[in-house]
């Protein structure tokens, strides 16, 4: 097994300022076509106004606030962001807040999911939950990451504890650990099985919106009855909301992904494993990214409107290069395409 690396990866900190700075401004404009850009805003595009800002609150954080180094083999590592160096904010606190935004983020999707399905479920009149069950789960939602972080912050030891754990299980490493200002190291303990047990039951749970949702949804997307009560062009969209619905959760599972792949490695012991765990993070603060971009691919007005945009600017461009540059054609898009 390769020795521990304790020196800044300096190509993993110029990631997470190029991929942090490319997500906000990703992200940014997606929050605002969510809240400008739509003919209508129900529930449903609140809920997915959460999810993303969920996502840039994740990718801000783990790319500008935290920049978490791993030391593999040692579970755990240090952070070289904007709140570990100069406030020091101490790197348990920081992993805890991440794993605290994933879980928000998963359950606002989750969420979207199921406010979609209520949606289409009320015209059909089949698979419709209670109105104050539904109201009670909304309510109770934002204090599950709340939770999570709670039950994260047990599973780290004192901070002043920390040298005295390292001396004893990894003493090659005392001096190097020791020149370290800001570092959070972990172990296996009760909170842990604890934590690890939320993450499974939460993830089958979710797993279990998605699917039942989705299948259900198609289901009534193509039944002739639900064609009978509402026009084509609502069930255009419908059959769009769906479709982007289920693209962002096939790029979500990018969050998910890397911790499973993180746990391979470290039960694995492979040479290089500290650079492969370095990647793993890499590919986690790049999800938000892809998100945001399959989020405008898939909806019709937003992808519509950039689509406007760039074909504003090519014109603006000809015309201030040719003056006597005229239009001859006019793209029309639909402006009333809605995902609601």
């Amino acid at each position: 097994m390769s020795p521990i690396d304790f020196s800044i990866p300096t190509w993993l900190i110029i990631y997470y300022h190029f991929v942090g700075t490319v997500s906000f401004f990703l992200n940014t404009a997606c929050i605002y076509l969510i809240v400008f850009r739509s003919d209508k805003i129900d529930n449903f595009r609140y809920f997915l106004l959460v999810f993303q800002i969920c996502c840039t609150i994740t990718d801000f954080h783990i790319t500008f606030l935290m920049q978490p180094i791993p030391l593999y083999p040692v579970l755990g590592g240090f952070c070289n962001g904007f709140l570990a160096v100069y406030f020091d904010v101490w790197s348990h606190y920081l992993m805890a807040f991440i794993a605290a935004s994933v879980v928000g983020q998963v359950g606002s999707l989750a969420i979207c999911f199921f406010k979609k399905h209520q949606t289409i479920g009320k015209i059909m009149k089949r698979h419709v939950f209670p109105e104050k069950l539904v109201e009670l789960a909304y309510c109770g939602a934002p204090f599950i990451p709340v939770m999570v972080f709670i039950c994260f912050l047990q599973t780290g030891m004192r901070r002043d504890s920390q040298m005295e754990y390292i001396n004893n299980k990894y003493p090659e490493y005392s001096l190097q650990f020791s020149q370290l200002s800001n570092f959070a190291v972990y172990e296996l303990n009760f909170w842990a099985f604890v934590v690890a047990i939320i993450a499974f039951s939460g993830s089958l749970f979710c797993g279990t919106v998605y699917i039942f949702t989705t299948v259900d949804m198609f289901k009534f997307l193509q039944s002739a009855q639900l064609k009978r009560r509402i026009s084509a062009v609502n069930l255009k969209r419908h059959r769009a909301a769906l479709k982007s619905l289920v693209a962002q959760f096939v790029t979500s599972s990018l969050c998910l992904i890397p911790p499973f792949l993180y746990a391979v490695v470290i039960m694995s012991s492979i040479d290089y494993a500290q650079l492969i765990v370095q990647v793993l993070l890499a590919i986690f603060s790049l999800h938000s990214s892809v998100n945001a971009v399959v989020l405008v691919v898939t909806t019709p007005p937003y992808r519509n409107f950039v689509l406007r945009l760039f074909d504003s600017v090519y014109f603006f461009k000809k015309k201030k290069k040719h003056p006597s540059f005229q239009k001859t054609t006019e793209t029309k898009f639909d402006h009333s395409s809605d995902i609601c």
